[in-house]
């Protein structure tokens, strides 16, 4: 049985420094990885009618994320069996829990100290509904990386030195 891990990602590279761990941590299987971003739903019936989840989607993510996830899965190829993107617009626990039932979420990892950063008017945090989820939370130290000059970079994955 595949495992399935939850990373909540602001579509930073340095987010992605929770993806590479969970890839370094995998021993014997490979895991299905959930990149989760929480945003709101309008208000406005148009929008709703015209709302596409792939489109929103598409308007987050930028082509230097898209760039260094493919370069860690590539990396660790034998350990990743597959990666997607899920969008999270509830807001209550037991939706949140649901979210992780449907998903079949089976752990998420967050960074201790980093905070993600909201990248749309109507994104979110998802930590409040994290620290209350129904399966296993395991938090990864995040040193402070102010001054970095790779910060947000493809270069900041592999020059990083950020231990876990």
């Amino acid at each position: 049985m595949k495992t399935t891990i939850l990373i909540p990602t602001d579509f930073t590279i340095e987010s992605l420094n929770l993806f590479k761990k969970a890839a370094q941590s995998v021993e014997s299987e490979s895991v299905n990885i959930v990149f989760l971003h929480c945003v709101h739903l309008s208000d406005s019936i148009t929008e709703l009618l015209f709302f596409s989840k792939k489109e929103l989607i598409k308007s987050l993510v930028n082509p230097d994320f898209q760039d260094a996830c493919k370069i860690i899965c590539n990396k660790y190829a034998s350990r990743i069996n597959s990666t997607r993107i899920e969008i999270f617009n509830g807001t209550t626990q037991s939706a949140f829990n649901n979210f992780i039932e449907g998903n079949m979420i089976d752990e998420i990892i967050t960074p201790e100290n980093y905070s993600l950063q909201l990248v749309n008017k109507r994104s979110f945090d998802p930590m409040p509904f994290i620290q209350h989820a129904s399966v296993p939370v395991k938090t990864v130290a995040w040193p402070n990386t102010a001054g970095v000059p790779e910060k947000n970079q493809l270069a900041e994955l592999f020059f990083s030195q950020h231990k876990f």
